[in-house]
C-alpha cells in the first residue's frame, strides 16, 4: 500500500504540524544540510517526524536530531532520508479549493 506523505515528492510541499504549517523542500540535497535545519525525517519502516538537525549526515552513522521540545534522539543515517523545512510565513490553511485560502506549490 502506497504511504500517503512527501517521502517520494519531488518539489515543495506544506505541511503542518501541531498549529504550525511549513513548507518543505525535498529537492535540497541531504549533502547541504546543515546543524541547526529543521529536517522533516522519512525513515524506512516509520512515519514521519519534524525535527532540528543536530549533527552532519555522514553515511554509516547515527544523525543527532532534536524534537521541537528540545528532546535529544539519534536515527541511522543509512535508514532515513530528509527533506528541508521551514515555518511558513502564512499560517493560513490549505483548503485544496483554491479559494482564497489555497496556496499551490
Amino acid at each position: 500500500m502506497a504511504r500517503k506523505d512527501g517521502r517520494d515528492a519531488t518539489q515543495a510541499y506544506r505541511v503542518r504540524v501541531g498549529g504550525t504549517w511549513y513548507w518543505v523542500d525535498p529537492t535540497v540535497p541531504a549533502a547541504d544540510l546543515a546543524p541547526g535545519d529543521t529536517v522533516v525525517i522519512y525513515s524506512r519502516s516509520g512515519d514521519a517526524s519534524l525535527a532540528v538537525l543536530q549533527s552532519a549526515l555522514v553515511p554509516g552513522s547515527d544523525v543527532v536530531f532534536a524534537t521541537l521540545a528540545g528532546e535529544r534522539f539519534t536515527s541511522p543515517a543509512d535508514e532515513i532520508s530528509l527533506h528541508l523545512a521551514a515555518v511558513d510565513d502564512e499560517q493560513d490553511p490549505v483548503d485544496g479549493t483554491g479559494g482564497p485560502a489555497y496556496k499551490p506549490p
